[in-house]
């Protein structure tokens, strides 16, 4: 592994632990502001306002009125406080019970009389529904939500799909998903969803975006999660769903708490349908066993000065994959599946969290926090969707190391001035081996007519290596009418990836049982990736004029990354090699200014009713083992290579001198000259690296009280891309292309039965193929736009009742037409017609819901999670033959009289499934015992309903069409309980 830079990173916390001692600060994004008036309703300046609660480790924070006779009091953690009105001449006035969520402005106001000093007026309050004056989309899980609600294992992802319009690559059944998913709306990208836990980012090296988290988050540690969803203030660079993990501080009590769940294959019902079966699936996937242990604990290290918070966590998800199995064949070159040993998807996670939180003084509060974690997924290939390959020919995953630490400091200098900083460290390598007990010498079969490996590993294997550094500072100035912010942000992340092969580099590739080629790596080789910086500064301004709220942001953003110099030697298949490298810089270079603008106008001036207005610039997330590793020396080296295998003496294994590119023993000579050899056949043109991509959001919407405690909103969003990239082969023009037609096959689920002639395709001229000068650049004709409305209800009555969910309608449309103008764009996607190049799928609803609701009987609670998703997208990828081609081609394919060409029979958004309704239940017993002790006891009923609708399937035409690969989760039922103490 070659030596980490030191970086600006490391220097610039020495810096600040230097001046400051320590480091930042939790972002939750509450504040309580309002006005204060006299009964003639003239605003009164000078009015100290206290906003107490037991959730500060302060116990309460003090500011005066401005001359607007206004005040805001930011930097509030969530809770319930008690706001207190003071000035001399009038009665005191105390606001008692207002609920405070994360990420949220609670308007509470004064109105005070003339009096004496010493009368209180002391008025119940009523948690405000409506953020008058922020202008982001936001939603809030507390934690009573989260603990009511049946959301399977927690996580982040399990709260967000509840929202919404809110979309996920992996359906959640029971806690039973994938732990590395991912969220999106609004046509966002899932890959980049923003991870910060206590306001910092955490997650790994290789990117952004829920795949890339460096740990499972730790439930045990969670008191709320914010989700932002549009609207972003000029803090957050992307504009990926901004989720933020606010976690639980020690306090001047001990409190602790024990949390199990346990299910097993006994508990589930089974939803393999007639349908199902029908469309060729054999099973669905079951829960062999999954569980969650979580026990909690903090409280006083030293009373009113520090606190300790601690948690350990061990989640479990074993479940079976349907349509792969074990290999029951005692000879290592036949598969014959095993029907009774279906393979098995199962992940455990551990975590150990410890935070501890100091008040140094009276405006110096600094928290720490550090957890160490474990992640193990013995058959980690079909986590990933590989479900072609037998158990013994899957990847086998344990990430070591896997580390995040982070400290924080905040210091209210004055009531009107706030200075916060942080700094967080992930480190994560989350290694790929063989299966344990599997030698690595054991050799790999294909079956090339159906996909089918077995024996051994036939991918890549070895470390993925990361880190990444994030620091945070920022400087608040608050009076009562004004709030200004202004920040730095900086991440630095390091990748490194290695690249193994079993068998010595050598995969075998049968052809219907019979030997018909070897495919030979040039394995080992490494590669590695540094984003040198990604810093952004930023000034946030916010100003309420009477009833009008104004949000005005800026930011700049640089990313830089390159390639550090590598050395490249030798393999056992490539045993002359050595290859230097030099460092490769400013892949990209990138420096953006983005605007945030936004206004809200308290309608009737009673903090009921908001009018809501935004535009918002954000830039791209890229992902830094994609976009800088497509310009990594290293990459360019052509690392695989086929051969004819003729199996003369009929044992299965090739005889060959592999290192030998000319034919001997029993194989071929090698079909791509050009192995092991750096061929770089794709670079960026100079403006993808200077020109970022982009997107704009507008939201416009209200928001209205319909009653104490009941809101209900509408908002209507665009976003749109710009800068979007594109790979030309400019070896070629529309010169060297010639068009020809199809006749569709005839197909009753195909559009009008097929049979119909499709025309618009294009093959390049015999000349051109295979010639390559590949260059990803900036095509400015691309469009990506999104419109949607959401339509949504917040209700939270009194004794424990919930209300949630709404409707979302959206579509996203995508055109890449110019590519028809100029077809040295699809040189290698077949070009097509305008129906397939101008996508504008139909509205459909996204349906979310959630309710809480105390029964009348024997202190039961009941709770509801509903979702109704569209179906998955319908396509038809057809194998055309040369004969089928030619009479309207005029010539054969430039592949030849054998080639064959893919190509899409069906226009994309037009042809869907059947909608996924899943309805999960839970019933909660509530019981107090021994004082303040309590425990919870639960039952919950995942797809409830037992559901089989499809998420993915087959979309390549043939007898394989429309298989199911994967549908939900079969009904699930699920025991949890709690112990508070």
């Amino acid at each position: 592994m070659t030596s980490r830079p030191k970086t600006a990173s490391v220097i610039l916390l020495l810096a600040i632990v230097a001046v400051f001692g320590g480091v930042a600060f939790a972002q939750t994004g509450s504040a309580i502001a309002g006005v204060a008036r006299d009964t003639t309703g003239a605003v009164l300046p000078g009015v100290t306002v206290e906003a107490a609660s037991p959730a500060l480790i302060e116990k309460a924070r003090t500011v005066v009125t401005d001359g607007q006779g206004q005040y805001k009091i930011i930097d509030l953690v969530p809770g319930t406080y008690t706001v207190t009105f003071t000035l001399a001449g009038f009665s005191t006035v105390r606001r008692e019970g207002v609920e405070l969520p994360a990420s949220f402005t609670a308007t509470v106001n004064g109105d005070m009389r003339v009096g004496a000093l010493e009368e209180t007026l002391t008025v119940s309050g009523q948690a405000p529904t409506v953020d008058v004056q922020n202008v982001v989309q936001q939603n809030v899980m507390s934690r009573d939500v989260i603990d009511a609600v049946p959301v399977g294992s927690k996580a982040v992802i399990s709260v967000g799909v509840l929202i919404p319009g809110v979309i996920t690559n992996n359906q959640d059944v029971g806690g039973t998903a994938y732990t590395s998913s991912q969220i999106a709306i609004h046509g966002g990208r899932q890959t980049e969803q923003q991870l910060l836990y206590d306001g910092m980012y955490y997650n790994n090296g290789q990117g952004v975006g829920g795949t890339y988290t460096s740990f499972v988050v730790n439930d045990g540690t969670v008191d709320q999660i914010s989700l932002e969803t549009g609207g972003l203030s000029a803090e957050s660079s992307l504009g990926g769903i901004r989720t933020n993990v606010i976690p639980k501080d020690g306090g001047n009590s001990f409190k602790g708490s024990f949390f199990t769940t346990y299910t097993n294959q006994n508990l589930q019902g089974d939803n393999l349908t007639s349908d199902l079966i029908a469309r060729g699936l054999k099973a669905t996937p079951r829960v062999t066993r999954a569980y969650d242990i979580n026990p909690s604990f903090g409280g006083p290290i030293v009373k009113d000065r520090m606190w300790f918070f601690g948690s350990y966590r061990w989640l479990v998800s074993d479940k079976t994959v349907a349509g792969i199995y074990f290999n029951a064949s005692p000879v290592q070159y036949i598969y014959t599946p095993d029907l009774s040993r279906p393979a098995e998807n199962n992940e455990h996670n551990g975590n150990e969290s410890l935070r501890l939180t100091t008040q140094m003084s009276r405006r110096n509060k600094v928290s720490a926090q550090f957890q160490n974690t474990q992640r193990i997924i013995p058959g980690y290939g079909y986590a990933l969707n590989n479900n072609l390959n037998t158990p013994e020919a899957t990847m086998y995953n344990n990430a070591r190391p896997d580390y995040f630490g982070q400290a924080t400091w905040t210091s209210p200098v004055t009531n009107k001035f706030l200075l916060e900083a942080g700094f967080a460290v992930a480190n994560k390598d989350y290694v790929t081996y063989t299966q344990p007990g599997i030698d690595p010498l054991t050799p790999a079969y294909t079956e090339r007519s159906t996909g089918i490996s077995w024996g051994n590993l036939t991918q890549t294997y070895g470390h993925n290596a990361s880190h990444q550094f994030n620091e945070r500072f920022t400087a608040s100035y608050v009076t009562g009418s004004h709030a200004a912010k202004v920040g730095l942000t900086l991440m630095h992340t390091w990748a490194r990836t290695t690249s193994d092969v079993t068998n010595n580099g050598v995969t075998l590739q049968l052809l219907n049982g019979v030997p018909n080629q070897v495919t030979v790596f040039a394995t080992p080789i490494a590669y590695e990736e540094l984003m040198k910086t990604w810093m952004g500064l930023f000034a946030q301004d916010q100003w309420t004029v009477k009833h009008l709220t104004l949000n005005l942001g800026i930011r700049y953003d640089h990313y830089s990354a390159y390639t550090p110099a590598t050395v490249i030697g030798p393999s056992i298949n490539a045993p002359t090699r050595n290859y230097s490298f030099g460092e490769v810089d400013n892949v990209p270079n990138w420096k953006d200014v983005s605007p945030r603008v936004g206004a809200a106008y308290d309608l009737f001036g009673n903090g009921k009713t908001a009018i809501k207005a935004s535009l918002a610039r954000y830039v791209e997330g890229p992902t830094l083992i994609s976009f800088t590793r497509a310009a990594e020396p290293a990459g360019a080296i052509v690392t695989s290579t086929t051969r004819v295998w003729t199996d003369n003496n009929h044992d299965f294994l090739a005889q060959c001198d592999f290192a030998s590119a000319v034919a001997n023993g029993e194989c071929g000579p090698i079909q791509n000259r050009n192995f092991d050899t750096p061929v770089v056949t794709t670079q960026y043109a100079p403006n993808a690296l200077t020109d970022r991509g982009y997107n704009w959001e507008i939201q416009a919407g209200v928001q209205h009280e319909l009653a104490p405690r009941v809101s209900v909103s509408g908002t209507y969003t665009r976003r749109w891309y710009g800068n979007l990239r594109a790979t030309q082969n400019t070896a070629v023009t529309t010169a060297n292309f010639s068009p020809y037609c199809i006749t569709a096959p005839a197909d009753p689920r195909l559009p009008g039965g097929g049979g119909n002639q499709i025309c618009g395709y294009y093959d390049v001229n015999p000349a051109q193929f295979g010639v390559a000068s590949n260059v990803i650049q900036v095509v400015p004709q691309q469009q990506d736009v999104y419109d949607g409305v959401d339509l949504a209800t917040n209700t939270r009555l009194g004794h424990g009742i919930v209300v949630g969910g709404g409707v979302s309608f959206g579509r996203e449309r995508t055109n890449t037409c110019y590519a028809l103008n100029d077809l040295s764009f699809s040189a290698g996607t077949s070009p097509q017609t305008q129906a397939f190049c101008d996508i504008r799928p139909p509205l459909q609803p996204n349906v979310k819901a959630l309710a809480v609701y105390p029964l009348p009987w024997w202190g039961l609670q009941a709770s509801a999670a509903y979702q109704s998703l569209p179906g998955p997208q319908i396509t038809a990828t057809y194998t055309a033959t040369n004969a089928q081609i030619a009479p309207s081609l005029g010539r054969n394919l430039s592949a030849g009289a054998n080639g064959t060409a893919s190509l899409q029979l069906i226009a994309p958004g037009t042809l869907y499934g059947d909608r996924l309704n899943q309805l999960d239940l839970r019933l909660t017993k509530a019981l107090a015992f021994m004082g303040s002790r309590h425990l919870r006891l639960s039952v919950d009923l995942y797809n409830s309903l037992n559901a089989s609708p499809v998420i993915s399937q087959n979309n390549t035409f043939g007898p394989a069409w429309q298989q199911p690969t994967l549908v939900l989760q079969p009904r699930l039922v699920k025991f949890g309980g709690q112990v508070d103490f």
